[in-house]
């Protein structure tokens, strides 16, 4: 009777089948989303460097020719070694400047702190690759602006001043990468700054410290994170460019790792395996960099500076440097924005470059063309389609993924983290190799939809990272208070997390949307006659010779991106600015 008995209840106190919620369903989605869109591509990049090469591509055979070359010979090595350090001066250049600037605007009195955040940021309006176009018609030695200009003043005083600049050298590389890329260093410290409780600084000096003691040990201490995320973004995408050092350095005899995987990948005869090889080296390096960010930030509450209830930062008076600090942030504006989009928009309304002008030198009909072509409509109503869905997919799956990794915890929650921030280490160009292999043989091969899964994968990282800083900062006892009142964790998530993050998912989606619109690297390869972006129209049109052709759809791409500050600020209602110097 007992065995019977023993029998009967077994079915009742045996395994139940474990209960699936809607949140399980969502992370695993979001897993099995972020593998296939950046692991399976990275894959087929890292795969393609252990081929033998062929004069069109890559031969069946394998080898592992291309990978002892590139990580052997001096040719490649100097090749890295260049983009290093040139990536290296121009983090440094970027990051005192952004980060110097952000202090003024944060924490000091200078005047019209709130209106320099646009002046500061202005630059993200121009890709890099535009601003180099602006600044050859700026800097060149002979025929650029600046210097035909001061050289008419100065023979009308009655000498001869010869070219003041010259941006066809090592240092015109590193003074338009550096103007481009500072506002990242900005954006990335700047609304911290705003966010750190002063009373931390004023208790350092109530013990004595002053201002630049309290600021070198206190405030450093706790901005770290935000600051090697900053630099970590800048070394990343000042490591990669290639147009910039290949166009300038190709007549001084500078070559990069980059342009050398872009000539590698485009110029017969064909060497996609060494291409492929040399992306893994940036990849390695990379990941170290990335490895050493998470070990800055293992420990999330050292940098919680933002609870339940705000604290204003005291403004630090600057005396007579006001004017001087203010002369210093209005000058960047002049070099970064005002001189380059005046020069581009008159250089696009020239008939031929000319650094004397005239009534009749000046014409419409690039603009009339651009709007009439149909390959440059086409362009412009992906480049708007593709910017507006790969920000929005960034914004929500990056948020996701950080929220996952902070507040969950889990091994799982780690490894879609890390794979989510892979793709930040590998150039655009090479990472376009990966995928036109991938989807070679798929209906989406030589499609916008190809450029989408290649801006999502490209992109997502800067949400990860830009989500997560805030995150940290949101004390997670405001979400378990929540819970305690009987909200799940994704009602939490909507309804507490959400809203303060706000500010962070417009930042997100915005600069998503920049990044895209001005994406090059990858474009290069994967744009096609049926899927045309402006960003590849500029570089076919440069690389042709039509340079003031190029210069105005350069304009037009800076003008889009304008009119898209407005929508989405409209769209969110919050201070956009604000918006965009938060993580």
């Amino acid at each position: 009777m007992m065995t019977q008995v023993a029998v009967e209840r077994r079915p009742a106190t045996g395994m139940t089948a474990p209960r699936i919620t809607g949140e399980t369903v969502l992370w695993l989605v979001l897993a099995v989303f972020i593998t296939v869109v950046t692991i399976v591509p990275l894959l087929y990049t890292i795969d393609s460097a252990f081929y033998q090469e062929t004069p069109f591509g890559l031969s069946p055979r394998r080898s592992l020719t291309a990978i002892v070359n590139v990580y052997t010979s001096a040719r490649y090595l100097s090749y890295l070694g260049a983009a290093l350090l040139l990536a290296g001066i121009v983090t440094t250049i970027a990051l005192a400047m952004g980060i110097l600037m952000a202090f003024l605007v944060a924490r000091t009195d200078i005047r019209g702190g709130r209106a320099l955040d646009i002046v500061i940021i202005m630059p993200l309006f121009l890709s890099p690759f535009t601003g180099l176009i602006a600044w050859i018609v700026l800097g060149s030695e002979n025929t650029g602006f600046v210097n035909a200009l001061l050289g008419a003043g100065a023979a009308r005083l009655g000498f001869d001043l010869g070219p003041v600049i010259n941006i066809w050298s090592y240092a015109g590389i590193v003074w338009v990468m550096s103007l481009f890329f500072t506002p990242f260093a900005y954006l990335f410290t700047v609304n911290n700054l705003r966010a750190m409780d002063s009373s931390l600084e004023e208790a350092a000096r109530m013990n004595g410290a002053t201002p630049l003691q309290a600021i070198m040990k206190v405030t450093v201490p706790i901005m770290t994170p935000a600051f090697f995320a900053a630099g970590l973004l800048i070394f990343v995408l000042s490591a990669e460019v290639y147009t910039i050092p290949g166009i300038i350095g190709s007549t001084t005899g500078f070559t990069t790792l980059p342009w050398q995987i872009y000539i590698d990948s485009t110029v017969a005869p064909l060497h996609r395996a060494h291409a492929a090889a040399a992306g893994t080296v940036m990849l390695w390096i990379t990941v170290g960099g990335v490895i050493i960010q998470r070990r800055i930030t293992r420990v999330a509450e050292r940098f919680v500076t933002v609870g339940g209830k705000g604290q204003r930062a005291k403004p630090i008076a600057l005396g007579r440097w006001r004017a001087p600090a203010l002369a210093f942030v209005l000058a960047y504006g002049f070099c970064a924005v005002l001189l380059p989009l005046v020069a581009l928009l008159v250089f696009s309304l020239m008939k031929y470059s000319s650094v004397s002008f005239s009534a009749d030198l000046f014409t419409t009909k690039h603009y009339v063309d651009l709007f009439s072509i149909g390959n440059t409509r086409l362009a412009l109503q992906n480049t708007l389609m593709l910017g507006l869905l790969s920000g929005a997919v960034c914004m929500v799956a990056g948020t996701l993924i950080s929220y996952m990794e902070m507040r969950r915890k889990t091994v799982l929650a780690s490894i879609v983290a890390f794979i989510g921030v892979l793709p930040v280490a590998v150039p655009g160009l090479v990472y376009g190799i990966g995928l036109l292999w991938t989807y070679l043989r798929t209906p989406i091969y030589g499609t916008v939809w190809i450029l989408l899964l290649a801006y999502i994968a490209k992109f997502i990282p800067y949400a990860i990272v830009v989500s997560r800083s805030g995150i940290l900062q949101i004390n997670r006892e405001l979400e378990e208070s929540a819970r305690m009142s009987g909200a799940s964790s994704l009602t939490a998530l909507r309804r507490i997390t959400m809203p303060i993050l706000k500010p962070t998912l417009a930042a997100i989606f915005f600069f998503v949307m920049l990044m895209s619109i001005k994406e090059l690297s990858a474009s290069v390869l994967l744009a096609s006659q049926r899927g045309p972006v402006l960003s590849v129209l500029t570089w076919s049109y440069m690389e042709s010779g039509n340079f003031q052709f190029a210069a105005a759809v350069g304009v037009v791409q800076s003008m889009i991106m304008v009119a898209l500050v407005v929508i989405t600020r409209l769209a969110f209602r919050v201070n956009l600015e604000k918006a965009l110097a938060k993580g």
